[in-house]
């Protein structure tokens, strides 16, 4: 039997026994397992007498489909990446992370019902000064960055034109966005006033007098 038979076998039970009876009518959850699967089959490369996969997966669903998936979001993640590291372990594979992660993300360009996988290694994210008060410097961002005057904000602006909670920039996923919080003068990605706007690198966003830009590199 094949590595990769084994995979598939040991993928079916896993699959029965974590997604069935949590969602006897729906389909999707097992679905994006097989095909996360498959996805960290295909990458898997034999490198200095190891099997090497990826660690980082996100798997975009249409906006509707993950809607109605969201409620369970965080489990199915959770199973989703513990189901990539039993088979994992089962066939001698290494992740070039240690280990794996899988997110779920809302993509318009995705049929409903259908699933696109991405993998690779994790993205940093970060917000480099421009023209501020506060010193010029880079902010590393993770998760979900608050930014604004007050102390509690992850990324803090000493420039009074910026509200005490003026944005966030929501990293998780793989579709970065920044969301105004009803800042008093507005957020602005490349001169344009926004409520909610993805992201890409080189975007240049500014909170009051403040301007940075938003740059993606990798770990």
């Amino acid at each position: 039997m094949s590595i990769f038979e084994k995979i598939e076998r040991a993928c079916a039970a896993f699959i029965e026994r974590s997604f069935a009876k949590s969602f006897p009518s729906d389909l999707e959850p097992a679905q994006i397992a097989r095909k996360l699967v498959a996805t960290m089959e295909a990458r898997t490369r034999g490198e200095e007498g190891q099997l090497l996969a990826p660690g980082w997966y996100v798997a975009y669903v249409n906006p509707e489909d993950f809607e109605r998936l969201s409620p369970h979001q965080v489990y199915l993640e959770r199973e989703w990446a513990g189901l990539l590291e039993d088979l994992a372990a089962r066939v001698g594979i290494t992740f070039s992370e240690g280990s794996a992660s899988v997110k779920m993300s809302a993509r318009q360009d995705v049929p409903a019902g259908a699933i696109d996988i991405a993998a690779g290694v994790p993205r940093r994210f970060a917000l480099r000064m421009i023209k501020g008060v506060s010193s010029f410097g880079v902010y590393s961002l993770e998760g979900a960055a608050r930014i604004g005057r007050s102390d509690e904000c992850d990324v803090l602006l000493a420039d009074p034109s910026v509200s005490r909670a003026h944005a966030i920039v929501e990293t998780i996923g793989a579709e970065p966005t920044v969301r105004d919080l009803g800042s008093t003068n507005g957020t602005f990605v490349n001169g344009e006033r926004v409520e909610t706007k993805t992201l890409h690198d080189g975007d240049e966003l500014r909170f009051g007098n403040t301007r940075m830009q938003f740059e993606v590199g990798r770990e």
